[in-house]
């Protein structure tokens, strides 16, 4: 294998892992905010949130709710701190990652990742948006 294959291979699993870490992180943050809906409650089971099934599934009385709700609300508030505080680095990692990948391909290919990435930036903006829970307002990297 080359040397410029090999770090083709390696920008790609940095690529792929970043992907993977930021839509775990993704699905997991809607999951939490999905707990804290408006209010409207659907039927269908899909539609619902996490503690809406858990409820149902354990049979948790309005008490319990009463008392997991600000669980909930304070693990929000706890991983958007730490979100906060990780993300300034995380963006440094990703702005490093692809001012190098840039190094490697041509004029006409920088060009072209950059529309892909402003591609994919534009899709993230757009599934925020229509999630509804406010998940967007502090971005990505």
């Amino acid at each position: 294998m080359t040397r410029a294959s090999r770090g083709r291979a390696a920008v790609l699993l940095i690529l792929m892992f970043a992907a993977g870490l930021a839509v775990g992180l993704a699905a997991e943050r809607y999951a939490l905010h999905r707990s804290s809906d408006d209010g409207s409650r659907e039927d269908d089971r899909r539609g619902r949130s996490t503690i809406e099934r858990f409820a149902d599934d354990l049979g948790i009385t309005e008490e319990q709710q009463a008392l997991i709700d600000p669980i909930l609300v304070e693990t929000r508030e706890r991983l958007s701190a730490v979100s906060d505080r990780v993300r300034p680095e995380w963006e440094a990692v990703v702005d490093s990652a692809r001012a190098r990948i840039e190094e490697v391909l041509t004029p006409e290919q920088v060009e072209r990742y950059r529309a892909l990435l402003e591609e994919q930036e534009a899709q993230r903006g757009e599934s925020r948006r229509g999630d509804g829970d406010g998940a967007g307002s502090e971005g990505s990297g």
